[in-house]
C-alpha cells in the first residue's frame, strides 16, 4: 500500500512539473555559465537478482534522498556529481563454507558517489534531458562478519573508556548509471527536475545488483 501511494505521488509531482513546463515552454534558459546544486527525493524500486553458489538478494523499495552541484557550460551540456544514501530492507541467501545455504533478513546501507554529465536538447527553461555518470557505491549488509571487538582509550573528559564493536561485511564496487528526465526553471533562479535513473553496480561474488531510481529535485542556480 505504501509502495503504491509512493509511486502515486511520484507519478503527481513528475506530470505537475510537465504541465508546468508546457506553460511557459518558450521561456529563455540562464543556465549557461552559472553553478547550480540541488537536493533530491529518491524512490528506488524493489529488485531481485541472484549470484554464484545459489546465493540470491531481495531488496525491498525504499525511500532516500541525495544532493548534487554541477557548472553549467552551455545551455545544452552540463558536468557535475551526485551523492545519493537509501537504507533499503532486504532478504539474502548465501552459500557458506562453514554453514551451507544461510538466510539473512536485514536492512542495508547504501551510499553512492558518481560524476557524469548531462545534455538538455533544448535552451529553454523548461527542456528534456539525458545523462550519464561514473563512479562508485558502497554497501554495508549491516551483518557482522565475526566475533565483537572491545577496544579501549583514555577520554579527557569521561575517562577511560571501553567500547565493543562488529565488523560488518561492505564492499565498495565501481558503478556506472544513465538517465532521463526533465527540468524547469523558476523565475527565481531555482529549479525543479524529475529523473529516472538506472545504476549498475560492478559487485563481488557473482554478484551486479541494479538500481532503477526515480529521482524529484529542487536546485538552485547562482
Amino acid at each position: 500500500m505504501v509502495d503504491l501511494m509512493d509511486k502515486k505521488a511520484l507519478t503527481l509531482a513528475v506530470g505537475g512539473m510537465i504541465l508546468a513546463g508546457a506553460a511557459h515552454a518558450d521561456a529563455q534558459s540562464r543556465r549557461d555559465g552559472r553553478w547550480e546544486t540541488s537536493v533530491q527525493l529518491l524512490y528506488s524500486s524493489s529488485e531481485n537478482f541472484s549470484g554464484d553458489r545459489q546465493s540470491e538478494v531481495d531488496i525491498d523499495s525504499d525511500i532516500g534522498f541525495g544532493f548534487g552541484v554541477a557548472y553549467n557550460f552551455s545551455q545544452h551540456l552540463s558536468v557535475g556529481g551526485e551523492f545519493l544514501y537509501l537504507s533499503p530492507d532486504y532478504e539474502a541467501v548465501f552459500n557458506t563454507d562453514e554453514s551451507g545455504l544461510v538466510s539473512v533478513d536485514h536492512e542495508m546501507d547504501v551510499f553512492s558517489g558518481q560524476f557524469g554529465a548531462t545534455w538538455n536538447f533544448l535552451d529553454k527553461a523548461f527542456t528534456p534531458f539525458v545523462s550519464a555518470g561514473l563512479g562508485w557505491t558502497y554497501v554495508d549488509s549491516n551483518v557482522a562478519d565475526g566475533p565483537p571487538v572491545t577496544g579501549c582509550w583514555w577520554d579527557p573528559f569521561w575517562g577511560y573508556v571501553c567500547d565493543t564493536y562488529y565488523d560488518s561485511y561492505d564492499d565498495t564496487s565501481f558503478s556506472y548509471s544513465v538517465a532521463a528526465g526533465v527540468r524547469y526553471e523558476l523565475n527565481n533562479d531555482m529549479l525543479l527536475k524529475a529523473t529516472f535513473n538506472h545504476t549498475e553496480i560492478d559487485g563481488d561474488e557473482g554478484f551486479d545488483p541494479s538500481l532503477d531510481i526515480f529521482k524529484i529535485e529542487l536546485g538552485w542556480m547562482f
